[in-house]
């Protein structure tokens, strides 16, 4: 091997940031805010709701750059949430004139490059440019992280915007909690390489508590102590399902390519 070889080899050197995934960040995310914060709350007369949407929206965001974008562009998906949450605050003050208290304008560019880049490292590990399977580990932890980001996200958006849109009952609402662990199994059991169903049934917990936490920080209110009981023992079993099923369409999905 020539040296000029070996040194590109071995170039661990930082690669330029792709300003196309910011500006696609930035604008993506501005239309995912605008759309589910006037579905959700359009009056925008409930903060701790509009917080929320806009938390949900932002790791949204780095998820689907991460894994659109091609290599890794988690740094691109941290700027595109400081921007984001920068002009959100802006809008919030001068369009809306909604009072930013000053806590807002000083944590918003550590809150909003955390939330992106926890996105963006999730929409990574989908797309494969991370990690690779590990069939030595018992557990992939990792990818247990993975599951928890994904669920809440995906448990969050769908209970607010199902009593939003289409004015779901407790009971519907409950199912449709439900399903969203047994979606977030299947997308981390299709998604990640080697067997991954243990995974999601372990960040099922996870996924209770973060819900459970937000209700309480949000919220103001202490969630229903059976209704939690229930949603760790349901949880995991609907994960461990969904994984299940997901590992089941990967190798369907091998078995036709080959």
């Amino acid at each position: 091997m020539s040296p000029d070889q070996d040194m590109a080899t071995t170039d661990t050197s930082p690669q330029p940031l792709r300003w196309i995934w910011v500006a696609g960040g930035v604008l993506l995310g501005s239309i995912l805010i605008s759309l589910f914060v006037y579905m959700v709350d359009p009056q925008l007369e409930r903060p701790a709701v509009t917080g929320l949407v806009v938390t949900l929206s932002l790791i949204l965001v780095g998820i689907l750059v991460g894994y659109r974008s091609s290599g890794e562009t988690i740094r691109e998906t941290a700027i595109a949430g400081l921007i984001l949450l920068i002009l959100t605050a802006i809008v919030a003050a001068v369009v809306l004139k909604i009072r930013v208290p000053v806590v807002v304008w000083l944590m918003s560019p550590f809150y909003a490059a955390i939330l992106t880049m926890a996105g963006g490292w999730v929409g990574e590990m989908l797309q494969g440019t991370l990690e690779e399977a590990h069939e030595d580990k018992a557990i992939d932890w990792p990818w247990v992280f993975v599951s928890v980001i994904i669920g809440f996200t995906l448990s969050a958006y769908a209970v607010f915007l199902g009593q939003a849109v289409l004015s779901l009952t407790p009971m519907q609402s409950l199912f449709v909690f439900a399903a969203s662990f047994l979606v977030t199994g299947w997308i981390v059991g299709f998604f990640s390489p080697g067997v991954t169903m243990v995974e999601p049934a372990i960040a099922a917990g996870g996924m209770v508590i973060l819900d459970a936490g937000f209700v309480i920080v949000w919220f103001d209110t202490l969630p229903q102590f059976q209704a939690t009981l229930i949603g760790f023992g349901g949880g995991v079993v609907l994960a461990l399902a969904g994984g299940w099923l997901g590992e089941k369409t990967q190798r369907l999905r091998e078995g036709r390519k080959q």
